[in-house]
């Protein structure tokens, strides 16, 4: 039996920590900030505080001293800010403790936008034409040079641009609206075509280079209108042989052992596709490919832990296809959002009907579980435990906490 100390809470800790605990593994939650009430699962044996990611010596010593004094065997990193923390401390923490990430030249390289876009004309994947940016003339000058439609997208993984994971304009006029001054925390920015059709997630674990799992994940909605933001609902499909290949030569190419996300979005027109990135980490849908029998899970750890595992001539086929995840309580939010936004009775009616529909004909939510249901519960209750918190909080102070 293994005990695993999670960081970064999100909907990837989840599946990980309730297929492991079926098996009979110990699992610790390492909390900060908002979490996805994940420290309340069942499967959970206990929970720990961190310092925030910002004070980075801090938070390390921290997670040091816990790997210490409770035994740890693994650290698990979830989020962006935990793998990139953990990839450049790993040396800080004992030598007893094993990391379940890519080692850091491998998490450093595909963190970088730059670098993988060089990767992809080496090894002729395909990537929509972009251009970098530093200011508003720029990027008016490459809006007109791409064409529209496009996105404006950070050049690092775990950023915003306006609250945003992307911005899309489908011409000048939204150029103008959503670009009244730059983003002053961001040095530059990236301008891409923008494909029509829907992002594939491919969910693999690898060793060495080689695949020993993967399945593909059609995003068919996300949180927003237009397509960016978190996926809520999508679905296990047959992998298309072109991106099999692509994402089979970049792991490769990167001599890739771990876990792994690719991205690529497609085009309802054609066959174009375009390489997005690849998550040097568990998916925040990775629920989707558990549900569909790809055993992330079980092989990421067999792999953490040294046992041997037989290479599969068919490392695509482990997944079925035709299974539905659903994430009920983001799809909600993104609702709620778009009511704020004014969105017209209709458009808020059909929302509504969406979210019904989702959440009848999924497999398996990325959050809520009616074996573990706390956590889920505890998501959709947020702002009003929340608002407890902060009162009960306001009233040790001895100060009038906000309404």
């Amino acid at each position: 039996m293994a005990k695993l100390f999670l960081i970064g809470n999100h909907r990837p800790s989840f599946a990980l920590a309730r297929t492991l605990h079926r098996q009979g593994h110990e699992i610790w939650a390492g909390h900060n900030g908002y979490s996805d009430y994940f420290e309340r699962s069942n499967s959970v044996t206990g929970s720990l505080p961190i310092p925030d990611f910002a004070n980075e010596s801090a938070c390390i010593r921290s997670i040091a001293e816990y790997c210490e004094d409770y035994g740890f065997d693994i650290v698990v990193p979830v989020t962006d800010r935990a793998t990139r923390l953990l990839a450049g401390y790993r040396a800080a923490l004992p030598k007893s403790v094993t990391v379940m990430s890519p080692d850091p030249d491998i998490v450093a390289r595909c963190v970088s936008k730059t670098r993988m876009a060089e990767l992809c004309r080496t090894e002729k994947v395909p990537v929509a034409d972009y251009l970098p940016v530093a200011n508003l003339s720029q990027l008016k000058r490459a809006c007109e040079s791409l064409g529209y439609p496009l996105v404006v997208k950070p050049t690092g993984e775990g950023q915003f641009v306006f609250g945003h994971k992307v911005i899309t304009l489908d011409s000048p006029a939204d150029l103008d609206r959503e670009f009244a001054a730059w983003p002053a925390e961001h040095a530059h920015l990236l301008v891409q075509r923008r494909l029509s059709g829907n992002r594939i997630n491919h969910y693999f674990v690898a060793w060495g280079g080689d695949i020993l799992t993967a399945c593909a994940i059609e995003v068919e909605r996300t949180d927003r209108a237009d397509g960016s933001g978190y996926a809520v609902e999508g679905i296990s499909i047959t992998p298309r042989p072109d991106l099999v290949d692509q994402t089979e030569a970049l792991v490769e190419a990167l001599n890739y052992t771990g876990v792994g996300c690719a991205q690529f979005m497609t085009a309802r027109d054609s066959d174009q596709t375009s390489f997005l990135e690849i998550n040097p980490r568990l998916g925040a849908n990775i629920a989707g490919a558990e549900a569909a029998g790809a055993d992330i899970a079980k092989t990421l750890l067999d792999l953490t832990l040294g046992r041997d595992i037989a290479l599969s001539e068919e490392p695509w086929s482990h997944a079925r296809t035709g299974v539905r995840y659903h994430w009920a309580k983001g799809d909600f939010s993104g609702w709620v959002w778009r009511l704020r936004q004014g969105a017209g009775l209709g458009a808020s009616l059909a929302g509504a009907l969406r979210i019904l529909r989702g959440m009848i004909r999924s497999n398996v939510d990325l959050v809520f579980s009616w074996r573990d249901p706390v956590p889920g519960l505890a998501c959709w209750f947020h702002p009003v435990l929340r608002r407890l918190r902060n009162r009960k909080d306001a009233g040790q102070r001895g100060v009038k906490a906000p309404n």
